[in-house]
């Protein structure tokens, strides 16, 4: 995979599945979802999916789930090996542009305390921690509850 490359988003289809669980897996180890939970979110019309591809491989996957007025960010995963490229960045962007599309005016996201370069990302965009939750992911881990309002995000940065 070219370090130049070019990253495709487009809309998940069941044809991703696999690969998506996979790459999940690869990222969040004992908190990744399973084939069946990805199928079982592409099946429901208050969810969006996307998928990332450079040279027709799946690198990235972002979900999220509409309510009244909102968004709530279910999942964003880079694979590994293309961190650092600002890859996670424009996925954000993308969520965010397609929330817009959909009438959201907030959105929320849940982000492993530790996960330093996430929260700076959301932060960049206009996201406020406004919350931890204790015991959050599997093995005991808390995560910081974040928030933004769409119409003050950073276009900026995106």
């Amino acid at each position: 995979m070219g370090t130049s490359a070019e990253i495709i988003f487009r809309r998940m289809l069941i044809d991703d599945i696999q690969d998506v669980a996979e790459m999940d897996e690869i990222c969040f180890g004992d908190d990744s979802w399973s084939e069946y939970f990805f199928a079982c979110e592409l099946l429901d019309k208050n969810s969006e999916y996307i998928v990332g591809e450079i040279e027709d491989r799946v690198v990235a996957c972002s979900g999220i789930k509409f309510y009244p007025e909102g968004a709530y960010g279910m999942t964003i995963a880079v694979l590994p090996e293309i961190q650092g490229r600002g890859i996670g960045k424009k996925l954000l962007a993308e969520i965010i542009e397609r929330a817009k599309k959909r009438g959201a005016k907030v959105m929320i996201f849940e982000v492993r305390v530790n996960n330093d370069s996430a929260i700076h990302i959301y932060k960049k965009f206009g996201f406020k921690i406004v919350g931890r939750i204790k015991d959050y992911y599997m093995g005991g881990e808390d995560a910081f509850r974040m928030y933004a309002n769409l119409g003050e995000i950073n276009a900026n940065y995106i």
